[in-house]
């Protein structure tokens, strides 16, 4: 009932509602991670195709077309001149074939016994059971020889023969189709023997021999036999080896076109990697067909998803998204705007998705390489440090808008890790500041450090250095837009929610006030004390690292309902004290009405709800001391009860660090005054047994603080006071100089 008559406990219904719309714009981000970047590469499929359509063979390009993304292909040109070359450099296989020169070797034989026995009849059956016709009239023309010519010229037929079919003789019409197809060189097998030829070098078509060749082929050797026989006839050899002799080197086609198979399966192909901003289509250039073959390679690769990969995307972005959201959770659990928070975090991380999209597809249609930089991902974790003036909340945001834009299908492999740390880097360095000159070095400062960053990191990938220049403008285009839109959108925010953002508890704490105004006029006692109580419980939760701006503006407005009755307060009393004429009940109501009294010039005064709490719980449900005992000891005389509710405040003891702070920095303020020649020892002891007196009151239990951060703001408040009340040198007064006479 205490909370509900201080405000405090109003907020049940609306933080179902925003849980509600936290659950919904989850639902939305999951839906836009996973179809933004689908849709982008559609977008990007029907750029190309459009490009496509616009590009004909043997026109010039009106613009630079580059690739908006890493896709490979498979070079069929080239992979079919590797494989060409390969097939070539197996040469024509041939082998000897032994049918053959057997019955080349016996032909030669029987004829040579036929010509030393010419029978008329014998001859007719030599060529019957041969099958030749001596067209070249090849028999006569050697019987017609004398008996030693004749013996000499069987002689030379029979080791010509021999030389022959151990060198082998081809087929003319073989030899003409291969060396047909380019080939002048060939590998033969095996020897006349039929044993393996381990001599596996290439033999030249040029010095084959065949039926067609002899005669030139054998000059050398028939000048041999002309030397010792000056009347031998090397035509009618090389014509009666042409009648008698069969081709004994057979070509191999189907074991040459088999090793010609396997070298061709041999070979890989040949991949070409075109990665991301690599130009395609050069402006002013003409097109040919391999170009707008890239192209639509290009339009091919654009949306490949398998089902897998679909599930997998869909599994990191829950993952992703359910750790940010938890640990955004975590660090403001116990913060009463936590959904308000998490929902305005959400929605910019929703309109930075919206964005990507519109970037991508803006700069695709354009022709312009999409680069990380161009990657809005810095205006969420902006948004999100300065709404909650927490820049780890920022660094969430930053790494779940990270973990998106690494899905998107321009993404290099260090589009997560360069978005991260542009959004660290500008967290960094864009925080409140008094100046407006300072927010101009800060930004200067960011797109330095975040264009070497972006350097840095891109060239572990390969940056080409075209890209430089468009890489450097995008990201302090991106600085830019972003830091414009947080400046326009953070006060809107802070506005439209009563959000106390540094900039809102800045003017709070340092611009006129009408509440602040009167109560200066009305109750300078308290108005000093309240200056001094924001001083102390500045120092205090910075000491502690909690919001020591939200504290200072609790410690300047936590009195702000002394102003209705200043008169019943001891800072604004100077020999008369309205107390003495009244009852220790009235007395204590008065003093208890000012935590109500203020909560509702609060309210009026449009204060964030945060300080409206500092006001309701700065005395907690503590005891007015003073007037109870006053109370205890005027019932003991009447010799009735003293309830101790009557003469405690109504509220809630803090249950926040700034407000415990204040309550802390209030109550040593005022007794810092009874002091009598303080030094740094009274102040200590002091200190110590009010935050002491707190603690075993019950009055820190809520607060969140902890013995250690009990001990810093205990050193704070001492260092402050010693600092408000130290003492000047004395100086010697001047003494006024004697007149004559004196």
């Amino acid at each position: 009932m205490k909370a509900q008559r201080l405000g405090l406990g109003e907020k049940s219904k609306p933080n179902k509602l925003e849980r509600q719309l936290s659950i919904a714009l989850i639902i939305v981000i999951v839906i836009l991670a996973m179809l933004v970047p689908l849709f982008s590469s559609r977008s990007a499929d029907s750029f190309l195709r459009d490009r496509g359509k616009h590009y004909q063979i043997g026109e010039l390009s009106d613009e630079d077309v580059y690739a908006t993304e890493n896709f490979t292909y498979i070079d069929e040109i080239r992979t079919q001149a590797l494989i060409a070359e390969k097939q070539r450099a197996i040469l024509p296989l041939f082998s000897f074939s032994l049918r053959s020169t057997i019955l080349s070797v016996q032909r030669v034989e029987s004829f040579i016994a036929l010509i030393r026995s010419p029978l008329p009849e014998q001859i007719q059956v030599f060529q019957d059971k041969e099958t030749l016709q001596d067209d070249g009239n090849v028999i006569q023309r050697i019987l017609s020889l004398g008996a030693l010519d004749q013996q000499f010229f069987l002689q030379a037929l029979e080791e010509t023969s021999d030389e022959i079919l151990k060198k082998g003789l081809f087929s003319q019409a073989v030899v003409s189709a291969i060396r047909g197809q380019g080939y002048e060189e060939y590998l033969l097998q095996n020897t006349v023997s039929m044993e393996k030829n381990h001599n596996k070098e290439a033999h030249l078509f040029s010095e084959v021999l065949t039926k067609e060749n002899l005669a030139n082929g054998l000059e050398a050797w028939m000048e041999g036999y002309r030397s010792v026989n000056a009347t031998f006839q090397p035509y009618l050899l090389s014509d009666a080896l042409s009648w008698l002799l069969q081709e004994n080197i057979v070509y191999e086609e189907v074991e040459t076109l088999n090793q010609r198979q396997h070298a061709a399966e041999s070979v890989q192909e040949i991949v070409v990697l075109v990665e991301r901003g690599e130009k395609i289509i050069s402006k002013d250039t003409v097109i040919n067909a391999q170009q707008l073959a890239l192209l639509e390679r290009m339009s091919n690769e654009t949306f490949h998803y398998t089902l897998l990969e679909l599930i997998g995307r869909a599994v990191f972005i829950l993952l992703s998204t359910s750790i940010s959201v938890y640990v955004f959770i975590q660090f403001l659990y116990s913060e009463k705007r936590l959904y308000l928070y998490l929902n305005l975090m959400l929605a910019s991380i929703a309109v930075s998705l919206l964005a990507m999209y519109a970037v991508s597809h803006l700069l695709q249609t354009q022709s312009i390489l999409f680069l990380d930089s161009f990657l809005p991902t810095l205006f969420a974790p902006l948004f999100t440090a300065h709404i909650t003036s927490k820049k780890r909340l920022g660094l969430v945001a930053a790494f779940l808008l990270s973990s998106y834009a690494s899905l998107m299908p321009q993404a290099s492999a260090m589009t997560f890790f360069f978005s991260l740390t542009a959004a660290g880097i500008c967290l960094y360095f864009f925080r409140y500041t008094f100046k407006r000159l300072e927010d101009l070095f800060n930004w200067f400062y960011a797109c330095v450090i975040c264009s070497f960053a972006a350097l840095s990191l891109n060239l572990l990938i390969g940056l080409s250095l075209h890209s430089v220049l468009p890489l450097i403008g995008g990201m302090i285009l991106n600085i830019t837009i972003s830091l414009v839109l947080v400046e326009a959108l953070v006060p809107l925010c802070e506005r439209m929610f009563n959000i106390p953002t540094s900039y809102r508890l800045s003017e709070l704490a340092f611009s006129d006030s009408p509440v602040l105004d009167r109560l200066g006029t009305v109750a300078q006692g308290t108005y000093n004390h309240s200056r001094y109580v924001s001083d102390l419980a500045y120092q205090a939760a910075k000491a502690i690292g909690a919001n020591a701006m939200l504290a200072r503006v609790g410690g300047i407005y936590h009195d702000i309902g002394k102003s209705d009755h200043p008169e019943y307060f001891i800072e604004n009393q100077g020999t008369e004290n309205k107390h003495d004429d009244i009852k220790p009940s009235l007395s204590a109501a008065i003093i208890k009405s000012h935590v109500k009294l203020g909560l509702e010039k609060g309210r009026d005064a449009g204060l964030p709800q945060e300080v409206l709490d500092i006001i309701a719980q700065h005395h907690g449900n503590d005891i007015i001391q003073f007037f109870y005992n006053e109370a205890k000891e005027q019932a003991l005389l009447a010799g009735v009860e003293v309830k101790a509710d009557d003469y405690s405040y109504t509220g809630n003891p803090p249950t926040f660090p700034e407000s415990a702070i204040v309550m802390l920095a209030d109550c040593v303020e005022a007794a810092s005054r009874t002091i009598k020649k303080p030094n740094h020892s009274k102040y200590q002891k002091l200190v110590h047994a009010i935050i002491m007196g707190k603690f075993e009151r019950d009055q820190l239990k809520d607060s969140q603080l902890s013995i250690t951060d009990l001990d810093h703001i205990e050193d704070a408040f001492v260092q402050t006071l010693i600092g408000r009340d130290h003492h000047r040198i004395e100086y010697p007064e001047e003494q006024e100089p004697k007149t004559r006479g004196e």
